[in-house]
């Protein structure tokens, strides 16, 4: 057919897509983590990034390769064929995963304060926030005479709250009250003077009120070659819900990213997350788990993903016994078998 060779063309540009999507969290957790020391919360001290050195030996490398559409489809392949190795509620978690262990990581945002090459810094302790939460705001700088923190609906216009920066003793910090009726879409703005010069930081971020509240687990138990932890949530609104949280060995090291989906009922509610016995081998309790994700999938496009909050920071696993676990391999589905296939099938010309 003289439409093929366009469909496949279309098809390898999806699965380039595919393969950025699956591996820029490992790509963005080196470079986030240069300014790792910015996530401390404002009561804590943070250091002036104006005296900050970064060690240029822990940045990555880069190094210019050409990469054709059959090498895509060939990185994809086998990058999927080792994730199989795993079910897909259950997959292997490092220090390296930037993006699962922190989720609510705010990015600081630095713009040039004069032409010397001074910088201002601003940055939020987090990007969702949940009503009744405060919303902390941090600025970094020198020769800072003052500044604001404002909240403005972006829809609008409409400036909503503001808070004035008090200095500290590295840095300056604000914090606006949380409201249960702030709009869907927000962004924070910070309006500083430095010598005397108006300088505007723009940050977005997102306010909600909770459609869900994860309350706690119950003990885990074995169920063949999985371990399963019964998450108990009271929800404030039906649907098709998501939960994550990561899993932790006794010193505290990643080990395993857990996901579960169900349609769940208004009020109380169960959902099971598993930890499959590929990562826990060798592996002794106590675990724990935490870093909780609850979310309200979109039921159709264009109505936004509801999220909702825990009342419980982390979980102990205590007494599990993991040599009590089925030592059976993950089987993939037959879905995932013929997603395999179609990419072999593509890295073969067929």
């Amino acid at each position: 057919m003289k439409n093929t060779p366009v469909l496949k063309r279309m098809l390898v540009i999806s699965i380039v897509a595919v393969a950025v999507w699956f591996f820029w969290p490992s790509i963005t957790q080196q470079q986030i983590t240069v300014n790792q020391y910015l996530i401390n919360v404002p009561k804590k001290k943070t250091t002036n990034l104006s005296h900050k050195k970064i060690d240029q030996s822990i940045l990555p490398a880069v190094k210019t390769k050409i990469i054709t559409s059959n090498g895509s489809a060939i990185f994809v392949a086998k990058a999927y064929a080792a994730q199989l190795h795993y079910p897909s509620y259950s997959q292997p978690l490092t220090d390296k995963d930037f993006d699962r262990l922190q989720p609510n990581y705010f990015n600081p945002q630095s713009i040039p304060a004069d032409d010397n090459g001074a910088q201002v810094t601003g940055y939020l302790s987090k990007y969702r926030y949940t009503y009744p939460e405060p919303v902390l705001a941090t600025l970094i700088g020198e020769n800072i005479a003052h500044a604001e923190l404002q909240l403005v609906d972006t829809s609008t216009g409409e400036l909503l709250l503001t808070s004035k920066f008090e200095q500290g003793e590295d840095n300056w910090h604000a914090q606006l009250e949380g409201r249960r009726d702030l709009p869907a879409q927000l962004q924070a703005s910070i309006k500083t003077h430095i010598k005397g010069k108006n300088i505007n930081i723009t940050l977005a971020l997102k306010y909600i009120d909770s459609v869900a509240t994860l309350e706690g687990f119950d003990s885990a138990f074995n169920q063949d070659a999985d371990m399963v932890l019964q998450a108990n949530l009271t929800t404030r609104e039906p649907g098709f819900y998501r939960i994550r949280a990561n899993l932790f060995d006794a010193n505290r090291q990643p080990i395993a990213h857990l996901v579960s989906k169900e349609k769940l009922n208004k009020g109380s509610s169960h959902i099971n997350l598993k930890a499959h016995q590929s990562v826990l081998q060798g592996r002794e309790a106590p675990f724990y788990l935490s870093t909780f994700s609850i979310e309200l999938m979109s039921p159709a496009p264009g109505i936004p993903t509801k999220y909702g909050d825990s009342a419980i920071k982390e979980y102990e696993i205590k007494n599990f016994a993991v040599s009590g676990l089925s030592n059976i391999p993950y089987q993939p589905s037959k879905q995932e078998q013929q997603r395999l296939l179609l990419l072999q099938n593509m890295v073969a010309g067929k």
